[in-house]
């Protein structure tokens, strides 16, 4: 162990001090040594207790220089010891000793060190690393170690104050002045007895809320203080009011209503001979038949009103006297009243029935007219069933901006700006899909914002999609394309499979074709591409136009012509090189007839595209005058030579047996 710092607080942990081994059964003369240098150790923290070295557990670390302000410490996280506010004291053979602040500590492969030096820098070199055991951010500080003569002055600031902690005791006497108090803290338990007086309160400074109920008396208003503001309105009742104190004059113009009047308080004496009252002071049916046998008289005008009431009366007597028909109308005809029926009726009010009435006279609102029949002429109405019942076996074509081509995902793949057959959709276009993994999933879909596409809800049933015919508008491969919905009627949608059957119209007479065209199962009766090709007898005829040629061009494989036999069981190829191969060759047919073997480059035929073991033999014994092919010189031209001139040959340079050799060397050729 090197030091008080290292020794565990598990004694049994503790197995040597200073070097000297203290492990369970220990040499005797172990003991004095160990004390020796567990006294040393126990001097050396005294000489320096501030500072401590410290590393990844066990001491043994080296701290290398990662720069003039910072170094790490290799394969440990010891951050939180080396946490930023810690004083810090490092040593090198050229650095010295310098002290600082750390900064900020990190982790990711080493613990990295940042400090603010107050004077010098680190320098590359082996370097030994102190902490400060009582630094500002260490909570390790041991109670009992600051004392006041420790504190800076003024070091204690309010954050470094627990709440409550300042006691009565530790303020001193008339410390506390008007500036410490806040608003509204001292309340009535901090008010002794008797202490308010007149000159503590400012004056017009008891408001009315500090005036409890019923603390003012009689004796505390002055003499004519109250005026009539201060009573508030109903406060003053029968009780306060002295007898005979309401006079004439205190009551207001028009005051006493009927209310106020006692039952039969007012006599005959109390009404002025001179008072006008009319007949809308006398309520009705008050004055009998029997009242009106004193009137002295009756005026003219009360006469005609009579007169009208027994017209009246007439009129009422003619109605009620009229026959109680059904279908009959009350009518007035200009002297009194009759029953008509109602046709009559709307004769005399000038009405017909709705067949002699104009068609613009005719208005309905918000009603409906039923029992029509089955119409049988043009100008007729129908019902709702009746034309329900006529168009139910119509079909009508469906509009989709574009279709797929392979499988989609249903609830990523038909999301606004999602592409399509070459198509960015957006939302709300109708969409064909016809290519589902899942045969039930296709059918005709709207794109979405977002989330899971819909079918069409136009469109979102079977009977709405079978024999439907789809036309698609846009795209790379589906462009102006019509597909046939050939499921059945009675499939169940979303479980049996959904179908559609791309539809190719068929073109009677001349057909002109424009860009690229694909041509399937069509039946062309000499046809005329540009003057290039044409039909006659059964025959295809090719004429490029100039120098032009005819060229096939294979798809992922080299261009082939295929030339079958007449019953497409086997045949020959004629095929191009491969893309590969980066080159060209020119086969020219024969001038004469004969039959072409091999291939070429150049228009020639090399001798090892001759196949001579698959030859016929020539059944007859070599002669001077058979014919051999002879290489004119190394890579010059093939030309042919009778074998007499091979033997002048040999006889001229070789013996027999040579010759024999470069006879049969030249037949192998």
């Amino acid at each position: 162990m090197a030091g008080i710092k290292d020794y565990s607080s598990t004694a049994a942990n503790n197995s040597s001090v200073g070097g000297v081994s203290i492990a369970e059964g220990m040499l005797p003369s172990n003991i004095n040594n160990a004390f020796r240098a567990f006294a040393a150790d126990i001097r050396e923290f005294y000489n320096d207790s501030q500072w401590v070295i410290y590393g990844d557990g066990d001491g043994s670390f080296t701290a290398a220089y990662a720069s003039a302000t910072s170094f790490t410490i290799s394969g440990s996280n010891v951050t939180s010891f080396y946490h930023a506010g810690r004083r810090i004291k490092a040593v090198g053979s050229s650095t010295g000793t310098i002290v600082g602040t750390i900064s900020s500590s990190s982790f990711s492969t080493n613990t990295t060190v940042n400090v603010t030096w107050d004077s010098g820098s680190l320098s590359s070199e082996t370097l030994t690393i102190y902490v400060g055991v009582l630094s500002q951010t260490n909570d390790s500080i041991p109670e009992d170690v600051i004392d006041a003569a420790n504190l800076k002055s003024s070091s204690v600031s309010t954050a470094k104050i627990a709440a409550d902690a300042v006691t009565g005791a530790k303020i001193a006497d008339d410390a506390i002045n008007s500036e410490h108090y806040t608003d509204g803290s001292i309340d009535t338990a901090h008010i002794a007895d008797a202490q308010v007086t007149t000159a503590k309160i400012t004056d017009a400074n008891v408001t009315t809320a500090k005036i409890a109920a019923d603390a003012i008396t009689g004796a505390k208003i002055a003499d004519d203080a109250i005026n009539s503001e201060h009573y508030t309105d109903g406060s003053i009742d029968t009780a306060h009011i002295a007898d005979s104190q309401v006079t004439t004059a205190k009551i207001a113009d028009s005051a006493i209503t009927s209310a106020k009047i006692n039952d039969g308080a007012i006599v005959n004496a109390d009404v002025n001979a001179s008072a006008a009252i009319d007949a809308t002071k006398i309520h009705d049916g008050t004055i009998s038949n029997t009242e009106f046998g004193y009137l002295n008289g009756v005026s003219s005008n009360i006469q005609t009103q009579l007169d009208a009431k027994g017209a009246s009366n007439a009129n009422l007597t003619a109605i009620g006297d009229l026959a109680k028909t059904d279908g009959n109308f009350i009518v007035g005809n200009g002297s009194t009243w009759v029953a008509e029926n109602g046709s009559t009726a709307r004769s005399s009010l000038g009405l017909g029935t709705i067949s002699t009435q104009a068609s613009s006279s005719v208005s309905i609102s918000g009603g409906s007219i039923t029992g029509l029949g089955a119409p049988s002429s043009g100008s007729d109405a129908a019902t709702k069933t009746y034309v329900d019942d006529l168009v139910a076996g119509l079909k009508t074509r469906i509009i989709c901006r574009a279709a797929t081509t392979a499988n989609v995902t249903l609830s990523s793949d038909l999301q606004n700006g999602d592409t399509l057959d070459g198509i960015t959709l957006a939302t709300g276009n109708r969409v064909l899909v016809k290519n589902q993994s899942t045969a039930s999933q296709n059918g005709v879909y709207t794109v979405v914002a977002s989330g899971t596409a819909s079918r069409d809800t136009d469109f979102d049933a079977i009977g709405e999609l079978a024999g439907q015919l789809v036309i698609i508008q846009e795209g790379s491969t589906n462009a102006e394309k019509m597909f046939l919905c050939t499921t059945d009627s009675d499939a169940s949608l979303g479980s049996d499979t959904i179908t559609f059957t791309e539809v190719q119209p068929a073109n009677v007479g001349d057909v002109t074709l424009t860009g690229t065209q694909t041509l399937t199962n069509k039946t062309l009766t000499s046809p005329v591409i540009s003057d290039i090709v044409s039909v006659s007898n059964g025959d295809i005829n090719l004429t490029p136009n100039g120098t032009g040629h005819v060229t096939i061009k294979g798809n992922d494989n080299p261009g082939t012509i295929q030339f079958n036999c007449e019953n497409n069981s086997h045949g020959v190829q004629l095929k191009s090189p491969a893309h590969s191969a980066g080159s060209s060759a020119v086969l020219t047919l024969p001038t004469s007839t004969g039959t072409l073997i091999g291939t070429g480059d150049t228009g020639t035929l090399p001798l090892a595209a001759i196949d001579i073991d698959g030859g016929t033999d020539i059944g007859a014994d070599l002669a001077t005058s058979d014919l051999i092919v002879v290489d004119d010189g190394a890579g010059g031209t093939n030309r042919k030579a009778a074998l007499s001139r091979v033997v002048t040959l040999v006889d001229a340079n070789s013996s027999k047996a040579s010759a024999g050799f470069a006879v049969a060397m030249a037949i192998a050729l």
